[in-house]
């Protein structure tokens, strides 16, 4: 996954700070699997409560930054140990979880997934891509789904719903999903009593529409307030599952 950029003079402190080796710690034991995925929302909260630490020993803007690529890369490695766990069934047959630089590394991935404007092609905004490969036509491998990582959504729910509308738009990549996955921060994908289209947000309505897959990783987030595209973040192992066994039989 891409590095954290933090301002040059905080260099030394970052590769000094107790938070941090915490937290990269946490991460590392996600992705050998000493830590259950189905803990993955423990290891969220904890995350977020060495944002004290990490500010008093750096600074606040940079906790953003790193928080939100901790984040991506806590779902990067949820899903890569889920893959490899069941590599062995025909479902995860040559499926593998790719990072946005990964991706940017290799043409045929990057030709398949680009949109074009003109001339010029353009990889949308996605932190991972899960990936069928063809190892023997590299060119026959699939991009399955493209996966954002929002911890706070904002104006960002545009940008999602833009690149999952431009990839349908075109037949290359029309069946490409398009997932979103979120601690929801500022519970937009809650509920309310009040005030909203049946208890819904405007950022919650646009995401159902529009994308494939809402995934809140939170542990708080309660089951009431799920629907047929927005859950619990557990909830897309049984997605991914279904969705590749489709594949399959398509194929």
């Amino acid at each position: 996954m891409r590095g954290v950029k933090v301002p040059k003079a905080t260099k030394e402190l970052r590769e000094s700070s107790d938070a941090i080796k915490a937290i990269e710690e946490m991460l590392s034991k996600v992705q050998s699997g000493e830590i259950p995925l189905n803990q993955a929302h423990e290891v969220w909260k904890k995350i977020s409560q060495y944002k004290d630490d990490y500010v008093n020993q750096i600074n606040e803007q940079s906790w953003h930054t790193y928080a939100g690529n901790a984040f991506q890369r806590l779902v990067f490695n949820i899903l890569q140990k889920y893959i490899s766990d069941h590599s062995n069934s025909d479902e995860f047959k040559n499926i593998s979880v790719l990072s946005q630089s990964q991706l940017e590394g290799n043409d045929y991935l990057y030709k398949k997934l680009s949109v074009r404007y003109g001339k010029i092609s353009i990889l949308p905004d996605t932190d991972m891509a899960i990936v069928e490969h063809d190892f023997s036509n590299p060119w026959n491998s699939e991009i399955i789904a493209i996966i954002s990582c929002k911890t706070s959504l904002r104006e960002r729910i545009a940008q999602a719903c833009y690149w999952k509308l431009k990839l349908w738009s075109s037949p290359t990549t029309k069946n490409v999903q398009v997932y979103l996955a979120t601690t929801d921060n500022d519970k937009n994908f809650e509920l309310k009593k009040k005030g909203y289209y049946e208890g819904k947000t405007r950022n919650r309505i646009i995401a159902e529409w529009e994308l494939d897959g809402i995934y809140i990783l939170r542990g708080d987030f309660k089951r009431e307030c799920e629907s047929e595209k927005v859950k619990q973040y557990d909830k897309i192992f049984n997605d991914l599952m279904d969705l590749f066994k489709k594949l399959k039989k398509a194929n």
